[in-house]
């Protein structure tokens, strides 16, 4: 039987810990940002620059396009209408308007043609006095206008009221009436009736 001469105290617990960052690893980490960052840094720089190279050449275009803006409007302003073509245009309206004044002349003549003289002559028929006789008829902007003669002075008037009652005349006013006799000539007379409408105008 042996005695123990020797008492061990290691224990491991003495050991020192071991650090996870470590001096080198510290440094390769503060390296590794300082690198990023620059790199990041560099890029955004790039980026600015450029941006701002483009909005100066775009502010140089949009001083470009005020100035020719301005020019324009300044030519604009002093641009003068051409004359001939300013004739051309003032003759083209008359002509026109007096063609558009023509077709309604015609229209209102045709109307009048194919309607109112057929009309007109029944009406005269209805009327008609065997002292009286009409040598002209004359028709002008709704204005009717008779010319004959008569055998007894005293049927005119007569006729004159009998003319007022037809269709054809219904509306209208008789606005002058002249008789005159020659030598041995029948009583002539002179008959215009207008519209009542236009003679209130």
């Amino acid at each position: 039987m042996t005695l123990k001469t020797r008492v061990n105290l290691y224990s491991d617990t003495l050991l020192p810990q071991v650090q996870m960052l470590s001096f080198k690893r510290l440094t390769r980490v503060l390296v590794f940002m300082l690198v990023l960052f620059a790199m990041a840094n560099s890029a955004s720089y790039i980026l600015v620059s450029g941006l701002e190279a483009d909005k100066r050449v775009l502010a140089k275009q949009k001083i470009s396009l005020d100035k020719q803006k301005k020019s324009l409007e300044v030519a604009m302003g002093k641009r003068a209408p051409y004359a001939k073509l300013v004739e051309q245009v003032d003759l083209l309206t008359q002509q026109i308007e007096l063609k558009q004044m023509l077709m309604g002349e015609l229209s209102q003549r045709e109307a009048l043609t194919s309607h109112g003289y057929s009309m007109l002559f029944k009406d005269l028929a209805r009327v008609a006095n065997s002292h009286i006789w009409l040598n002209r008829i004359r028709v002008e902007n709704n204005e009717f206008i008779f010319e004959g003669f008569s055998s007894a002075p005293n049927s005119v008037p007569l006729w004159v009221e009998r003319l007022k009652s037809t269709e054809t005349l219904k509306g209208h006013a008789f606005a002058f009436l002249s008789m005159s006799r020659g030598e041995d000539k029948p009583l002539a007379f002179t008959l215009t009736s207008k519209a009542e409408i236009e003679e209130a105008k």
